[in-house]
């Protein structure tokens, strides 16, 4: 009878032993269970996308495997996604619009994360416009066509401003201090401009900041995009280059919504 006891306690002690680590692995008191992993976050949209620059240590267009112009000395640092575009003075980028996937239309989303600094007082951010005929061809002011992102200093602050060309005129895009951004606490804001024809919007982090109602977007005589300056087609009020850092730029031909927008924004912030 003891004998029988002493299998019995043994068998069970042996069971205990098989099941412990069975239940501390499912308490996470034990090497992890292996739960199958989540399925991995789908990619941001490429749907209308013409054309997106990473920064990732080039300054080629992913896109259409087309590399910018480089002027002066930018360079590169860590940004909010790998490596983002350092500004430098006298420094800028420009891009052929002819090697764009498609050309431009009378929707467009220009998108771009940044983080301001504010020397100088004023720069040119991201600008397509047109030449001016003549001698002065790269040192004017054309604002009839194309658009221009740019910054300007608010008592301190510096304010995200955007200009849009409809052919005859231009619309202003001036979110007050809603679009201002503070160098003295330099964080990651995400810029986004939408055209389409009758209505421009300026986004902050995808907040809306500033709006304009315009007949209709226009791209006569835009050949060129300019990266961190306005230079060399909106510099007369010197909004030159731009010593801020700039990260995962994307142009579509469509117009994303503020939804969209934020979509990328939670994307790329995890």
């Amino acid at each position: 009878m003891q004998m029988k006891k002493y299998v019995y306690r043994l068998f069970v002690a042996s069971l205990l032993l098989f099941m412990l680590p069975s239940c501390f692995q499912d308490l996470g008191q034990y090497p992890a269970f292996n739960y199958p992993e989540e399925p991995p976050k789908p990619p941001i949209s490429e749907d209308g996308q013409i054309f997106y620059m990473s920064f990732d240590d080039n300054y080629k267009d992913n896109v259409n495997n087309a590399e910018a112009t480089k002027v002066g000395n930018p360079g590169f640092v860590a940004g909010k996604v790998e490596k983002a575009y350092a500004g430098a003075e006298n420094g800028y980028l420009t891009f052929k619009l002819s090697d764009l996937a498609a050309e431009l239309g009378t929707n467009l989303t220009v998108g771009f994360w940044y983080k301001v600094n504010a020397n100088p007082d004023r720069a040119g951010i991201i600008v397509i416009g047109p030449a001016t005929e003549g001698a002065a061809a790269d040192k004017q002011n054309n604002r009839t066509s194309g658009f221009r992102i740019f910054r300007e200093n608010a008592e301190g602050k510096q304010r995200i401003k955007g200009n849009v060309g409809n052919g005859t005129a231009d619309g202003w895009l001036d979110g007050g201090t809603k679009a201002d951004l503070d160098p003295a606490i330099a964080v990651w804001k995400y810029i986004t401009l939408t055209l389409t024809e009758g209505k421009a919007i300026l986004y902050v982090d995808g907040e809306e900041v500033a709006t304009n109602d315009l007949s209709k977007i226009s791209w006569n005589g835009c050949d060129i995009l300019s990266i961190g300056s306005g230079a060399p087609r909106f510099t007369e009020w010197n909004h030159l280059s731009d010593n801020s850092l700039i990260d995962e730029l994307r142009i579509y031909n469509k117009v994303l919504t503020a939804a969209e927008i934020k979509d990328i924004i939670v994307h790329e912030s995890e």
